[in-house]
């Protein structure tokens, strides 16, 4: 946790190294996660996502291809029951023998047309739920290659749990989420200009500091300004603090 706080200033580093750790105790070879709405359908649906282990050999496009073929993907039958018997969304991990079993699963369209064509088959999924909506989660899937046979563990679900519950509640606070604008996102000499400003100097002293003109601080400041959708240095400030931003990814 605190090494992704270190990174929490950019919404996909702080969740590369998050996903390589979990996946790495958990033993899953595929994760891929990011914040979701549930809609009162019980449909989840993605603002964003993140992917961790894409590149050890499973095909991604699967799914692009699939719609581009005009392929109907029927809803993941797993995250269909996850979510309908989920409402607490608490973090809670289960795996899809917990939900489905081999019959009902096997021979569904999702299982052939896309894990399958992917490469994964034992999967673990995790949702709860973040501040600022009563539906909006952290929604997280673990998966194993076809080759791995061995299912996830109790233990496995159990780390799962933890980790979401303990994420969730710094996430919009010391870990940027996709909706917010972050730190990172800003030109590197603009970030100059703002960590002078955060070190309290004024104009002319942050014009000395860099050796840029007055008029280039202003502009710059006016961009800090827009970006995180402040009108003062006192308000980015009081962002700044009630966000929990350090400056390890910056």
């Amino acid at each position: 946790m605190n090494e992704c706080r270190d990174l929490g200033d950019d919404e996909t580093v702080w969740r590369r190294h998050w996903f390589r750790e979990l996946g790495r105790m958990t033993g899953a070879d595929l994760v891929v996660g990011g914040e979701v709405e549930i809609g009162r359908d019980k449909a989840a649906r993605p603002f964003s996502s993140f992917e961790w282990g894409a590149d050890a050999g499973f095909d991604m496009g699967v799914v692009d291809r699939a719609i581009q073929e005009g392929v109907a993907l029927n809803v993941s039958p797993l995250l269909e029951k996850y979510l309908a018997h989920a409402d607490k969304y608490d973090g809670r991990g289960h795996t899809r023998t917990d939900l489905v079993t081999d019959r009902e699963w096997y021979p569904t369209p999702f299982y052939h047309s896309l894990q399958k064509q992917i490469g994964i088959d034992h999967t673990l999924v995790s949702f709860v739920k973040l501040p600022g909506g009563p539906r909006l989660c952290s929604g997280i899937t673990f998966s194993r290659g076809l080759d791995v046979k061995q299912d996830f563990s109790g233990r496995h679900r159990a780390m799962v749990t933890e980790a979401q519950r303990v994420f969730a509640p710094l996430m919009g606070g010391p870990l940027a989420r996709f909706t917010e604008p972050s730190p990172a996102a800003l030109p590197p000499r603009v970030r100059d200009v703002l960590r002078c400003v955060l070190d309290g100097d004024s104009d002319k002293q942050v014009a000395a500091r860099l050796g840029i003109s007055g008029h280039t601080v202003n502009q710059y400041t006016k961009a800090i300004h827009r970006h995180f959708g402040v009108s003062s240095r006192a308000e980015l400030l009081a962002r700044w603090i009630r966000r929990g931003w350090g400056r390890g990814a910056w």
